[in-house]
């Protein structure tokens, strides 16, 4: 059974395609925005909703609604929805750990959330930010650990992944365009 099942529609699809109509919205409202803090408030808000379509996804294999596990759709995911991976981290530094801030068109800052553990035994650790993302050396037995970094160079975010900088708006954009579909095959999934 699915979202158009009479008397009513499934509430988890139901409320997935309503997340998708919010990131729609905000993306809307942001590139009507002439004001940039403005624009980036809307574009952040769009990034909520974005991972609310994959958390409510988790909750169903939670729930046993679903045959995938949790583990299954956290790897099968990230290859359906474009920058997966980097919502996700955008939302925990925005949501738990600082608060992303508006590029300031007066100045160029870069911002790196971590948690990070450089820990130098006979070498060095090095971790440096470049042009082309950020850079880690090691020598001798030394290490870097890192737990969901984000790399953000004025209002450019950092894909590990692909090793591409990206918009708020381009990352939203072709969010919202695979989306539908990735929803439309999870219904099908639905123990319901």
């Amino acid at each position: 059974m699915g979202e158009d099942t009479w008397p009513f529609p499934d509430p988890r699809i139901a409320g997935m395609r309503e997340h998708l109509t919010r990131v729609q919205m905000f993306l809307d409202l942001a590139h009507r925005s002439a004001n940039p803090e403005e624009r980036f408030r809307l574009l952040i808000a769009g990034v909520y909703f974005a991972r609310a379509i994959a958390e409510l996804m988790f909750e169903a294999t939670d729930s046993k609604q679903v045959t995938s596990t949790r583990d299954e759709l956290k790897t099968k995911l990230p290859s359906k929805l474009p920058w997966f991976n980097l919502i996700e981290k955008i939302r925990i530094h925005d949501f738990h750990r600082f608060g992303l801030l508006a590029p300031n068109p007066k100045m160029r800052t870069v911002f790196h959330g971590g948690p990070m553990k450089l820990q130098a035994r006979k070498g060095a650790a090095v971790y440096a930010f470049g042009r082309n993302g950020p850079l880690r050396i090691t020598t001798g037995d030394s290490t870097i650990k890192e737990q969901r970094p984000l790399l953000c160079n004025n209002g450019m975010y950092f894909d590990e992944e692909t090793n591409r900088w990206l918009s708020l708006d381009q990352i939203l954009t072709d969010y919202l365009k695979a989306a539908p579909e990735v929803i439309d095959e999870f219904q099908k999934e639905l123990n319901v």
